[in-house]
């Protein structure tokens, strides 16, 4: 499941919107702890056959010598290990003077089986949840290492408390339940007793997709988290007592309500204004119907995947056919792609920042095909006059997309260096001014969630007016660098 799935999946919280969402690592403290263990042991073969010889009726020291052919010395020293384990015990004879041989019930089994169990000292690795605060099973194939969360560019959600858990808040029982599913076993094939020591705590983090949600009426935040394609409500619940959307820096810019662009200036002022009110109603209607279509999908069982009849699938109609619509901040992303991969004529787009994690080789493939097919492609970028040297954008995605435009006609790439503008036009079908960033929305370790507003406008004369407005930039600048 995609992260766009993820998000459109859950956007259906009764009373609230999502505005923002993105993959985090969440955090964990990997222990290496040295605790006490009741584990099988095989026997020792002379051990084994005292005990079976007892049991088949030799009862002294010395006829057990005498039956195995071995000196005292080793039978004794063999005989004390047993005692020690409780497996038998020597009485005293007083006819012959020589020590009776008597099995335990523990050394009836142990002559039966040829096993013992013994407390031992082992090595017990698990995790502590950051959060909840409580050992948790997780598979390693599911762990970010701290390199490897800072490489791939996704922020961290900080532990609360930020310290790591001392051997006293450890509850045992918690600990046996996840050495036995790391075992993968019904039983595991030791038996914790308890732990002595923690000799080493690593921080690892946990992948999954934080949803943030605005309640529809009111400021309230609430955020969400979803591991392995399922909302922990463990996890969103822990982070809400520790107060976690207002402590951590990657939520802190949630607190800060982002206003959707004035219609006026998405339509363009030159529309008469009874024309700007009809729209206006219509992307309120439309942001009513998409509520009540991700509710109606999300179903009883909140699989978001089932069929919910024909109602539904009207409302998606009716939905797609407004010629002015509010965008879900997880219908960004997947419009993008369309309009690399299905444009005719020209696609525009306009991002302050970029980065590698969204120009990669097959979005620079996209832009190589879509040229092929005849389109004509419009990059611009850049905000103010150090915004690559401050790290927002990556030099090397920048060189490649440089590289291809040089020499293609068919392609302008340009640093526009003070736009704030986040656009993006394809054909006459559409255009999309939002402010949700293009090139950059992932891949950025120091991003901070926000809350991220977008509107569609599918009517084609607008469309034009809009992209002939936008385009005289690209124009402006191509100007500037050839005087």
């Amino acid at each position: 499941m995609t992260l766009e799935e993820t998000a459109s999946r859950f956007d259906n919280r009764a009373g609230y919107r999502l505005i923002a969402y993105g993959t985090v690592g969440l955090p964990l403290y990997r222990l290496t702890t040295v605790g006490l263990c009741l584990s099988k042991k095989n026997i020792d073969p002379i051990e084994e056959f005292i005990l079976r010889s007892v049991v088949a009726g030799t009862s002294t020291v010395d006829d057990v010598a005498g039956l195995l052919g071995l000196e005292m010395s080793i039978v004794e020293s063999c005989l004390a290990e047993l005692v020690r384990m409780e497996c038998a015990k020597v009485l005293p004879d007083d006819v012959a003077g020589r020590g009776k041989i008597k099995l335990t019930a523990k050394g009836r089994d142990v002559a039966h089986d040829q096993e013992t169990t013994m407390p031992i000292e082992q090595t017990v690795v698990f995790c502590i949840d950051g959060l909840t605060r409580k050992p948790r099973f997780y598979s390693d194939e599911n762990f970010y290492r701290p390199r490897e969360l800072k490489d791939g560019g996704v922020p961290e959600v900080r532990a609360f408390p930020a310290r790591p858990p001392e051997l006293d808040e450890i509850e045992i029982k918690d600990v046996i339940e996840v050495v036995r599913l790391d075992a993968g076993q019904s039983e595991s094939p030791r038996q914790l007793l308890r732990i002595n020591s923690i000799e080493r705590r690593d921080r690892v983090f946990l992948k999954a997709v934080a949803l943030s949600y605005r309640a529809e009426s009111g400021d309230t935040l609430q955020v969400a988290f979803a591991i392995d394609g399922r909302l922990s409500t463990e996890h969103e619940e822990a982070f809400a007592r520790a107060g976690g959307p207002g402590k951590t820096n990657v939520f802190r810019e949630l607190h800060e309500r982002v206003a959707p662009p004035p219609m006026v200036d998405v339509l363009g002022g030159d529309l008469p204004q009874q024309e700007v009110d009809r729209v206006v109603q219509l992307q309120g209607n439309a942001e009513k119907q998409r509520r009540e279509a991700r509710v109606a999908q999300a179903g009883p069982d909140d699989a978001g995947l089932s069929e919910v009849g024909g109602d539904l699938e009207h409302r998606r109609n009716v939905l797609e056919q407004l010629a002015v619509r509010p965008l879900a901040v997880y219908e960004h992303p997947p419009l993008l792609k369309r309009a690399l991969d299905e444009a005719e004529e020209r696609v525009l787009i306009i991002s302050p920042w970029i980065r590698r994690a969204v120009v990669t080789k097959n979005f620079i493939e996209a832009i190589r095909h879509a040229l092929d097919r005849g389109v004509n492609i419009y990059v611009g970028y850049g905000l103010g006059e150090n915004d690559s040297k401050a790290g927002q954008s990556d030099e090397d995605a920048r060189k490649e997309l440089d590289a291809l435009a040089d020499g293609r006609k068919r392609f302008s790439f340009s640093r526009l260096g003070d736009t704030h503008a986040k656009i993006l036009i394809k054909d006459r079908e559409f255009f999309v001014i939002s402010s949700f960033n293009w090139l950059s929305f992932k891949g950025d370790p120091n991003r901070t969630f926000r809350e991220e507003w977008g509107t569609l406008v599918a009517i084609p004369s607008v469309v034009d007016k809009y992209f002939d407005k936008m385009v005289q930039r690209f124009a402006i600048k191509e100007d500037e660098v050839g005087s």
